[in-house]
Formats: structure tokens, sequence, C-alpha cells
């Protein structure tokens, strides 16, 4: 059984169908039907339900997306293995815009130099698409801020706290010397970042046990939430990395939080059951030493 196979079929499975796996594989919607296919006669029953909005796999299509993983993890560490001793080749490091932005691209060329023959490849993203991503095999390594986390299969190192800011513009008159209520945020305004954000969707929270009513916009990304506070359009919770600059010049200034909001920690995320090539453990390494600790 060709291990391209294996690959087209998972591609299947994550994308949701032959046409979006086509596209990502970089292959034509029939090379993939052929390698679906081919796997059924193999197998001798069919892999996925096919149904309006895409396909799921059969009972015989979960089992095989299992063993099919496992497969593709010997072959990548015996080529692994076979070409060289040294840590080389792609890795794909999953994390939030705030990581990527603040923390990994000051501690990027340190690992470059350190080592040389890995190509590090940074992927922005929330929790749960991170998270999604290593169990799809698309992600080697993952930078994920939340609380607390557990997720089934997913070994953690819990890198430390991140602090957050509560950012307005300067010309905001929500008082400064005690922290600021959910109610006068929902009066004021408040500037989430996507949905998925742990913080951004706490402090959401917060603010509809004040006023259930409340439809609070998204913003997307820090940037342009950063702009949108500064000018003077509501408030926003940010890591305070991102908003030191804005602090210190004055463009923005520090609120209070409501109580409540938990601490938001910083954890490194490897699937537990997948084999860690040279390139994965020295990246590991490096991280953990590197990433600063709030």
């Amino acid at each position: 059984m060709e291990t391209r196979l294996l690959n087209s079929f998972l591609t299947v499975l994550r994308a949701g169908g032959i046409t979006a796996a086509a596209a990502e594989l970089g292959f034509v919607q029939s090379t993939v039907t052929t390698h679906i296919q081919t796997l059924e006669r193999l197998v001798g029953t069919p892999l996925l339900d096919r149904h309006p909005a895409g396909v799921s796999p059969t009972r015989a299509g979960s089992l095989l997306a299992e063993h099919a993983r496992q497969i593709l993890d010997l072959e990548e560490r015996m080529l692994a293995e076979l070409a060289a001793t040294e840590p080389s080749g792609p890795i794909r490091l999953w994390a939030p815009e705030s990581v990527c932005a603040y923390w990994l691209a000051p501690a990027l060329p340190e690992l470059r130099a350190k080592l040389p023959d890995v190509s590090l490849s940074l992927f922005p993203a929330a929790t749960r698409k991170a998270l999604a991503a290593l169990a799809d095999r698309r992600a080697d390594l993952a930078l994920v801020l939340e609380p607390s986390l557990n997720p089934p299969g997913v070994d953690l190192v819990d890198l430390g706290v991140q602090q957050l800011s509560l950012v307005a513009a300067s010309t905001s008159d929500l008082p400064r010397n005690r922290p600021v209520t959910p109610a006068e945020l929902a009066t004021t305004g408040v500037l989430l970042l996507e949905e998925g954000c742990s913080y951004s969707d706490e402090l959401a929270g917060l603010i509809a046990s004040s006023d259930p009513t409340m439809s609070l916009p998204r913003f997307g990304g820090i940037e342009v939430a950063k702009r949108c506070v500064a000018a003077g359009l509501g408030v926003s919770l940010l890591p305070t990395v991102t908003v030191a600059d804005e602090l210190a010049d004055g463009r923005l200034v520090e609120l209070r939080p409501p109580a409540g909001l938990a601490e938001q920690h910083l954890w490194l995320a490897e699937p537990s059951s997948r084999w860690r090539s040279p390139a994965v453990q020295a990246v590991h390494a490096t991280l953990t030493a590197s990433i600063p600790r709030f």
C-alpha cells in the first residue's frame, strides 16, 4: 500500500471533501478520487460516507485513519533517521498572533543560528485551530494561550503566565484607580479579538453577564484592535507585550480590568503518541529555553 494513498485519504478527512483535499494537495480532483477508490478496493469496503455537506469516515474509514497516521509517522521517522543525524527539515509551528509577532520573531535569529538546517514555518492560530492542526498532522508543535489545558493525546509544557492589559485611548474618562466594572465596559464598548481567543472570549462572557442583550463586535487581529482603541472606539484586553510601546508613549492608557479574569498561561503542545524527530526535539528545547516567562 502506497503511503501517498494514505496521505490523500487523511487530507480528504481533514478538508471535509475531495475537491478541497485536491486543492490542498495540488492534485486534480480525479487523482484524489482515484486514490480513495484504490484504497477502498484494497481494503474491500467503503471508507467514506458521502453527503451534501462533504464526506465523513465510515467505521472502517475511522479505523484506517488511525492506522494511517501511525504508518506515516513511522515513514517520517525512517526517512529522518536514514537521512541525517543532525536536526534538519521543516517544522510547522502554530501559535497565537501575539506570540508569533512579539515572542517568536525576536527568537528566530537565535533559532536559525543554532539550527541552520531546520526550516521553521509559523502559522497564526487560536487554540482550537492549533490543537486540530496537531491532531491532523498539519502541525508539529503548537503554542496556545489558555488559563488551563488538558486535551487528550497532547503533551504540554507550561511556559508561564502571560500578562494582559486592558487598554483605552488616552482621552478615556473610565476610572483608573479601581477595576472597571462589566457594566462600564458594556457602556463604553469593547473591541474583542476573533472568536476562540480565550481571554477575549472570557471578557465577552463577563460583559454578557452584565448585559445579555449586548452584541459585541469582533475586530480580528491585535493591530486592528490597537488602532481602533487609540481612535477612541472602545477598550480592548490585549497581551501587555503587544501594547508596551503605546503605553510608554501615551497613545494608550492601562485600566484595571474587572475582577474574575483568569490568568493566561502559554503552553507548548505536541502530540503525545507521535514520534519526535531530531528537529522537533531541538525546536522544542530551544523554545522552552528562549521564550520569556511573564
